[in-house]
This record gives C-alpha cells, structure tokens and sequence, in this order.
C-alpha cells in the first residue's frame, strides 16, 4: 500500500504498476513513483560483470608467438651474457684495448654478467615483431572500413549500414559453421505477416502477393478479393461469422495507441499483426473513451461500436492463451481467449469438437 498526500488516499500497487528500466513515459504527463530494487546489493548489480575483452583465434596465436620468442630472446641473451662475461675475466690482461668492457679489476663476476645481460638483450631486440602488431591492427583496421561499406549489409528498413565497433574478431566471421539459437524469433527479426485466417468454415487468402495498389497496414500482406465481397454483402452466408471474428481481432488485445504518433504499441508482433489485419478489413480500433470504453470503428458501415472492458488476463507462458472480458454493445458479457491451438482445442466442448468448422479450420 503507497498513500499520495496529494491525494489524500491509499493505493494498492501490484506487478502492474512496476516499472522496469528503460521503460519510455507515454500518453500521460506525469507518474507518481517510488524507487525499489536499487543500489549495489540488488539481484541485477549482483549479475552484472565487466565485459570480457574478446581475443580471436589469430590475436591469441600471435601474443603466445611473441611471448616465446621473448623468452627464446632472453634465454639466449643469459647464454651470451654468462660466456661473454667468462670469457672478458679469463682474458682481462691480455685484452686491454677492449676498454670499459672489462670493468673495473675489483668488478665482480655477477655485475659483469648484469650489464652483459642487457646488452645481449639489446642485441637480439629484432628479435621481437613489434611491427606485425602494428601492421595486423592496420589490416583489421581497413578490413572493418571494408566492411561498413559493404552494400550487401545494408539495412534499407533502419537505413543502417553495418558497424564494426571492434576489430578483434573480424577474421572469426568467416569461421562460422553453426548457430545455435533459443527461440525462433532470434531467427525470424520477430517480424509477424498476417496472410490467412478462417471465419465460420471458410479460408480466406492466397498465396498471391497484393497488389501494388492495394493498401496494406504493417504486417499484414493479405490478398483475397472474396473477404470484401463477403464483409460488404449483409446476406452473404459468411458475413456474420467474419465480423464476429474482426471484431475479436480489434478487441482481444492489450494494445496501447501512441496518441502522439497515432501508431499502435504492442507487447508482440503476432498481437500487432492482428490487429493492423482487422484495421487493414475495415474493423479499427480506436482506443478508449472517457468511460474507458473500447472504441471499434466499423469503417464499412461508418458505425463506432463501444465495448466496456470488464477484465483482461494477459497471456503468460503458463497459460499460453491471454482473454479479455467485455459487455458489448448489447449489454451481453462476453469471453475473449486467443492462444495456442493445443491449448484452445482441449477446451472447447464436444459440439465445438464435432462441428464442421474445426475440422475445416484443420485442414
């Protein structure tokens, strides 16, 4: 319970009311809020990690080749300091153009070895390929440039070309051999086209593309001459089973309208399809009135027909169906459910089971 001083009065707050991070602030000007599940001991910041630095196959090889041509460097660099240095002390007196490499007489053995020891690392400094760490990072440099430049990569719906934000693992994209996803729509882009539905006993769309003249919502891509005949034809023998099922399209929903944009906001692309598809037939819904209403405008016959809301219990991975509870404009109270087929049959009665309708539905 969460009491507001301004309004003098206790709200309950469930689930509903949480909102999570990056949730956007839309058709309405301000939300009362309380900050829950924050700072550095929440489950989210108890997860969250350092992102790992991503080292390709080739950048690995390469750090290991160089790691042991140093240590090949300076194993060879010991070698050369020990019998240079034994050498200049068992020749100390007859080398004496040699200088100030023999040291001092009082030097001892272990600082001649020392200061031998580094200059046999300088001379095997070459040694090392420092400039085939440079030369890679300006291939992988040009190699992502190539790549954002590519037209074949070229996103025309987001006008986006690809961007390569890290060139560690442009070599690694060719290697690819296998891609293992979780859920279909990772593979599909979640994009939903609405193409055919049955109403009463018969189908309607083809498998033809529309039409360059025809108007179609997004995603929809419906073609079917006979539904117009139908849903304009008061008498035709299928006309009151195909507004029964538009209007369940423009009603068993949770879509909220962008009153600024006037686009439809859903929680899924199938949920989008289907009611851009009732739009698309002429069945449009129009939000909610003052009464908090459901507005559906029939734009065939011009007449707004208005649902009251009762409840609605939103689709979740148990149920797999969501429904919605409405009195229409007849006063009746009616039961909305739309989901998975093998969770819709097993709940219709055996008259339903036994009709035609399923069973050409089937097919």
């Amino acid at each position: 319970m969460i009491q507001l001083a301004q309004l003098k009065k206790k709200t309950s707050l469930s689930a509903e009311n949480l909102l999570l991070r990056g949730c956007i602030l839309r058709n309405t000007e301000h939300v009362y809020g309380a900050v829950v599940y924050q700072g550095h001991d929440t489950k989210i910041m108890k997860n969250s990690a350092n992102a790992r630095y991503k080292l390709s196959k080739l950048e690995g090889q390469t750090t290991t080749s160089i790691i042991s041509i140093f240590g090949v460097q300076v194993v060879m660099a010991l070698i050369g300091a020990y019998l240079g240095t034994d050498w200049l002390v068992s020749n100390r007196e007859s080398v004496n153009y040699l200088g100030d490499l023999l040291g001092d007489n009082k030097e001892s053995f272990s600082t001649m070895l020392i200061n031998q020891c580094g200059t046999w690392i300088l001379i095997f400094t070459n040694f090392v390929p420092i400039s085939l760490m440079v030369t890679l990072e300006l291939v992988k440099f040009w190699q992502g440039m190539f790549m954002s430049s590519d037209y074949l990569m070229y996103d025309e719906e987001q006008d986006m070309p690809i961007r390569a934000q890290s060139s560690n693992l442009n070599e690694e994209l060719g290697q690819v051999e296998y891609v293992f996803s979780d859920k279909t729509g990772t593979l599909t882009c979640n994009i939903m086209e609405f193409r055919k539905f049955t109403a009463g006993a018969k189908l309607y769309g083809t498998d033809q593309n529309p039409s360059p003249d025809d108007v179609q919502e997004s995603n929809v891509r419906f073609h079917d001459p006979q539904l117009k005949l139908d849903l304009l034809d008061p008498k035709a023998p299928n006309h009151e089973a195909l507004v029964r099922v538009l209007v369940f399209l423009s009603c068993c929903h949770t879509i909220i309208i962008d009153q600024k944009k006037g686009t439809y906001n859903a929680a899924s692309p199938d949920e989008l399809a289907l009611v851009n598809a009732a739009k698309q037939f002429g069945f449009e819904f129009k939000g909610f009135d003052k009464n908090d209403n459901m507005v559906v405008e029939n734009r065939n016959t011009g007449e707004s027909l208005k649902y009251q809301l009762l409840h609605v219990c939103e689709f979740n991975s148990t149920r797999k169906r969501m429904s919605v509870i409405l009195k229409d404009p007849q006063g009746r109270t009616v039961l909305m459910c739309k989901g998975a087929d093998s969770v819709i049959l097993e709940r219709l009665n055996q008259k339903s089971l036994d009709s035609q309708v399923l069973k050409k539905t089937q097919q």
